[in-house]
């Protein structure tokens, strides 16, 4: 079904599942971007990289001088992973200065504007009114929509075979304090070294995304081929006989970029 002229052609089976709240949205960095003009996630780093007055000879300036210079591949994005970035600066700055940092310049002005926000929020309530959404972002704009929101982030994520218990705004990723003064509970997946942790290593964020394919249909918004958590992901997932079918992806811009983001499984997701 197309909603609108010129607009995706919406797959019948994701829309009904939605109806009852078997959709699952995951969104990016793109959806602050959208309207509230915060920062993508290379744009975070360039960000914090002037915040921190680091040197003009570090490697995280020059990784991301050679970000800016290299040419965009397209359905691959840029070569030099922002996480890196990230990962240079926290073997210059100690961890919870870069993360002060990070959540300093999220800080958003006094009349932001969330309707981004809120048409997600909107889109992510089931039919019992229950509000079940996740996100990799660290700013709190989805609870400034709704400040009732019960909001949960690493280590205490939710089991989602247990519905009463998952429910809010779940950051995968962390979130920032209340004020905007650093990392809640000390916890960001920022570096490569979180990622790897998260993903990989330790593995609690795929083992939760794993979780949630079992239950669920999951709606990627605003994610780029190239940003680090959809390339841990996919890689995570790669590893393991996920279920097929059950990934879509809203991207605007190049398709052919957008048909790329789930290349690495086979032709068993969806772009649209």
């Amino acid at each position: 079904m197309r909603f609108l002229p010129g607009g995706p052609t919406l797959p019948d089976d994701l829309l009904n599942a939605r109806d009852q709240g078997q959709v699952i949205f995951f969104c990016g960095a793109g959806v602050s971007r959208a309207k509230a003009d915060l920062p993508d996630f290379y744009g975070l780093a360039d960000l914090v990289v002037e915040k921190l007055h680091v040197a003009p000879d570090s490697p995280a300036r020059r990784l991301i001088a050679a970000a800016k210079n290299q040419e965009r591949i397209a359905g691959i994005g840029g070569l030099v992973p922002a996480d890196l970035v990230f990962a240079a600066l926290e073997r210059e700055f100690p961890i919870e200065e870069v993360r002060a940092a990070v959540a300093t310049v999220l800080r958003p002005t006094a009349r932001v504007d969330i309707s981004a926000h809120s048409t997600v929020l909107d889109l992510a309530r089931d039919p019992s009114g229950m509000t079940r959404l996740v996100t990799t972002n660290f700013d709190l704009l989805f609870e400034t929509c709704d400040p009732a929101l019960q909001r949960r982030s690493p280590p205490n994520l939710p089991d989602p075979r247990r519905p009463r218990d998952f429910n809010g705004v779940i950051h995968l990723h962390g979130h920032v304090t209340d004020n905007y003064d650093g990392a809640y509970d000390d916890e960001f997946v920022l570096s490569s070294a979180d990622f790897g942790r998260a993903y990989l290593a330790e593995g609690w964020a795929t083992r939760f995304i794993q979780a949630l394919l079992g239950r669920y249909k999951l709606v990627f918004l605003g994610y780029a081929a190239d940003d680090p958590p959809v390339r841990y992901l996919l890689e995570a997932l790669d590893r393991t006989d996920g279920p097929g079918g059950r990934l879509y992806a809203f991207q605007s811009g190049n398709d052919t970029e957008a048909k790329a983001l789930w290349s690495h499984r086979g032709g068993r997701g969806h772009s649209l």
